[in-house]
């Protein structure tokens, strides 16, 4: 077969993949060759960094995350899926309820992209007689680089995918085949001055444009951090407790976007309604029950207790004292941690009572610490 024949092919090859993803619900699809070799420096600098936190996972044989071969062998092209999950504008939420990211508000979107993304890796395989893999957020890949390579968009300053024609409300999953198509051209970058991204968050965890400090960032301190989140920081996460979309908020390419008709994204109960107060008396079996299939899930129990204590202290509201007060003798240490920060937090004289009672009981010394905190700033505040 000469070159142009074989170009021919590869082209009509690639229309009937994107022609058949488009039909299983996808927004975008994409080509992008195995490697990103311009992509490893700036990941090699960002981990000597530090800004990877405690997702230590990321040190793991960095070169995967730019070669897809190395994780499936004989791998020649990233196909690049993008899934459209906007739930329309963002709600005004009552001072009770806590805030969730849009995308953690209906089915777990690892489950809902794996679908589809098997259905379309089944057609490659038993069409094109090709080994194939497919990733939702869970192999060793930089997806939103490669979806950036293969057309899908461009990597905004707040390290999100952004499309002209459907702004940065994606999921992405990826299918590595073992055949050579042509990639897509890549799109250039349009973000241009704007920095509203970088204004609008509250940590300041993109440091620089295009570099996100995950130590700072509102979506890892609640939902990859396991331990305790930096006492200086909670008061700026808020009533977010679980992710932040702050950034997505207030990018003009946003005011594109079209809200998904998957209604497997749509906000799900009992979450959706329910309050902080009822949230931090759930106990493991009702927080598992009322996460079913749900991406909250990777908070686990202890953190997402722990995220709803801070939004608590955070509320202003102090007839939240008493549920705080029953947390102090939460089983999880996490919990009854955050829990006595909030009442420091919140300010009532009638919190130190039970502060004390609970730090004379107290075993683990983070904890204690966390009380003597909250005991030292009532003392400041009512002395």
């Amino acid at each position: 077969m000469n070159t142009h024949d074989f170009a021919t092919k590869a082209a009509a090859v690639k229309q009937r993949i994107r022609e058949r993803g488009l039909a299983l619900g996808f927004d975008k699809i994409g080509f992008a060759r195995a490697d990103l070799p311009d992509e490893a420096p700036r990941l090699s600098e960002w981990l000597e960094h530090g800004h990877h936190g405690e997702m230590h996972w990321m040190l793991k044989e960095p070169p995967r995350r730019t070669d897809a071969s190395r994780s499936h062998p004989g791998t020649k092209t990233v196909i690049c899926c993008a899934l459209n999950y906007f739930q329309g504008e963002a709600e005004t939420h009552p001072a009770e309820k806590g805030v969730i990211s849009a995308y953690a508000g209906g089915e777990d979107y690892h489950r809902v992209l794996g679908r589809k993304l098997e259905a379309l890796a089944t057609y490659i395989r038993d069409g094109f007689d090709v080994a194939t893999k497919t990733y939702v957020d869970t192999g060793p890949l930089l997806e939103k680089s490669f979806a950036a390579r293969a057309g899908l968009g461009w990597l905004g300053k707040h390290s999100n995918l952004l499309s002209r024609k459907g702004s940065s409300w994606f999921f992405l999953g990826e299918i590595l085949v073992c055949l050579e198509l042509p990639p897509d051209p890549p799109e250039r970058d349009h973000c241009g001055s704007c920095s509203r991204c970088m204004t609008a968050c509250p940590t300041e965890a993109i440091v620089q444009p295009y570099v996100v400090d995950s130590r700072l960032c509102i979506s890892y301190l609640t939902i990859e951090l396991r331990g305790f989140i930096p006492r200086e920081l909670r008061p700026l996460i808020g009533r977010r407790i679980y992710g932040c979309d702050d950034c997505q908020d207030v990018c003009p390419w946003n005011r594109f976007a079209k809200k998904s008709e998957e209604a497997a994204f749509f906000p799900r109960e009992p979450l959706a309604s329910m309050d902080l107060i009822t949230m931090l008396r759930m106990s493991r079996d009702q927080f598992l029950q009322a996460t079913r299939a749900s991406a909250i899930r990777r908070a686990r129990y202890a953190g997402f207790l722990r995220n709803v204590a801070v939004a608590l202290g955070n509320s202003g509201d102090r007839r939240v004292v008493s549920a705080l007060v029953d947390a102090l003798d939460h089983p999880e240490p996490l919990v009854r941690g955050h829990a006595a920060w909030a009442l420091g937090r919140l300010g009532q004289p009638k919190a130190r009572e039970p502060l004390q009672r609970r730090l004379a009981a107290e075993e683990v010394e983070e904890v204690k610490e966390e009380i003597r905190w909250a005991l030292d700033s009532l003392l400041q505040q009512f002395s």
